[in-house]
């Protein structure tokens, strides 16, 4: 091999091992993202009252002139992989639908429409059978998923459309913020 050539094959390999190490740490940033937790910020507004609730709820309010149900459940997953990246926001909604579809034949189920938030969307998804209307937003964001369901039996149903642009207003306004949930174990 003549000087020249192996000068320029060095460069070669080098810039082969340069782009192969940007790419890895593209990737891997990436995948640091993906696994990342949020702090979930919210507020209610009036009429809506606060509600008891179990430790499975983050929060539960009641309309006092409607009766309908307003619901938030996070769930956070603290580790250095996303279990289920394709339960994305889409995906999980996605999921929903169909399982609705397949193991409760007595309920409908549709997508609506997206809801920008402050750092995460919201997909709206409509469920329904007689005497009931779930209404239920899923945001996905790294590790953290937040459902938010806006719910009604028998004739508190007629008053979920009526609450819907108050319903997405909210949504808007609920943030999604880093926080680091390792610092629990330290």
């Amino acid at each position: 091999m003549r000087k020249g050539s192996r000068s320029l094959f060095t460069i070669l390999a080098v810039g082969a091992a340069l782009t192969t190490v940007a790419v890895l740490y593209a990737n891997r940033a990436a995948q640091r993202d993906d696994t990342k937790n949020y702090r979930v910020g919210y507020q209610v507004e009036l009429p809506w009252k606060e509600v008891p609730h179990g430790p499975q709820t983050l929060f539960l309010y009641r309309h006092p002139d409607s009766n309908l149900l307003l619901r938030g459940a996070v769930n956070q997953v603290v580790s250095d992989i996303n279990p289920t990246p394709e339960l994305g926001t889409n995906g999980l909604a996605d999921l929903y639908i169909d399982l609705t579809k397949q193991n409760q034949k007595d309920w409908s189920a549709e997508k609506l429409d997206r809801i920008e938030a402050q750092g995460v969307d919201f997909q709206l998804i409509r469920r329904e059978r007689k005497g009931k209307v779930v209404i239920t937003a899923f945001g996905v964001r790294g590790n953290t998923t937040l459902v938010v369901s806006l719910s009604g039996n028998e004739k508190e149903t007629r008053h979920i459309d009526g609450q819907l642009p108050g319903f997405r207003e909210f949504l808007s306004s609920v943030s999604f913020t880093e926080t680091n949930l390792n610092r629990r174990f330290e």
